[in-house]
């Protein structure tokens, strides 16, 4: 298996780390436009392998991506603190362009995973300009939501997050929605596990604050650290373990959902998104849904007519 990352900024080398510690990959290349900073993260993450798992990992430029099963994408202008990953777009939609449009060239039957923000509108582009197969290319989506959603409920309710099934759905951003119609906990619904709740100091769980510190969390890290790289990467690597192992894990990727890629529960196995599954929404679920949609759809939308009128 070869994964190549477009980008060796913090993220992408985190992720290629956490892929050498899975063990899922014999080659991984790194590529990005600062040629000693791939060559330098290539180097570091290699002379871990005697610690973890053998693997050819090493830099290059986009010819190396030909034999490719994997194409990662995580260049692109960071987010900065106050801004919001929508205000990414007009930065990072020149680069997805010519990133897609060599991933057609040099790996042509590869499957296409964006990482870079804002991710939805990213991936819609990344796929129109590619021209591959909308099950060939996806997002992270709420992949990472999804698990700091489940986290923050498990701690409140002193459960392990692995026994917390709860999804985070829609943009990877301000428009995204807590699925708590269909939150569960050992087979129960969240309400019904907090009135058996034994805990002394417990008196309910506090939806809006848990969902606030959900979503404000990428916010809260980069204001402390000024990027976030280590929870992305897990994810990521997480869905790349479904992807090569064929393990039809369901994964809030963002997947093509009707007329736009959003994130949304999504069957991952060898072939990309092999299908998504569809949750039932309450009503005010379906309209904040609807309209993070609309969000996702209506950017996409303006950005790509610019690029047909040139």
């Amino acid at each position: 298996m070869k994964i190549s990352m477009i980008g060796a900024g913090k993220v992408g080398s985190t992720t290629i780390y956490e892929i050498l510690q899975k063990g899922i990959a014999e080659e991984m290349v790194l590529i990005d436009i600062n040629k000693e900073l791939a060559e330098g993260e290539a180097m570091d993450i290699i002379h871990s392998s005697p610690f973890s798992r053998r693997a050819k990992i090493y830099s290059g430029d986009y010819k190396s991506l030909d034999g490719s099963e994997i194409v990662l994408i995580s260049a692109g202008l960071a987010q900065k603190d106050g801004e919001t990953r929508l205000d990414l777009i007009n930065k990072n939609a020149k680069l997805i362009k010519e990133f897609s449009e060599n991933i057609a060239k040099y790996a042509p039957h590869s499957i296409i995973i964006l990482i870079t923000n804002p991710v939805d509108v990213l991936t819609n582009l990344a796929q129109y300009f590619s021209g591959f197969e909308k099950n060939r290319v996806f997002g992270t989506g709420t992949v990472l939501d999804t698990a700091r959603f489940r986290t923050l409920i498990a701690e409140h309710c002193n459960v392990s997050p692995s026994s917390v099934h709860a999804y985070i759905i829609g943009e990877h951003g301000d428009s995204e929605l807590a699925v708590w119609s269909a939150a569960r906990m050992g087979g129960i619904s969240v309400e019904e596990f907090c009135k058996s709740c034994p805990l002394p100091y417990c008196c309910g769980i506090d939806k809006e604050l848990i969902f606030t510190k959900t979503k404000n969390a990428a916010y809260e890290i980069i204001k402390r650290k000024g990027a976030t790289n280590f929870a992305i990467a897990s994810a990521t690597a997480n869905i790349l373990e479904s992807l090569i192992k064929n393990e039809k894990r369901i994964l809030t990727v963002s997947a093509f959902y009707e007329d736009t890629y959003i994130g949304y529960p999504s069957v991952i196995g060898k072939d990309g998104v092999e299908r998504l599954i569809e949750i039932r929404l309450d009503e005010k679920e379906k309209i904040q849904f609807g309209k993070s949609r609309e969000t996702i759809k209506n950017i996409t939308d303006k950005v790509l007519e610019q690029y047909k009128t040139l």
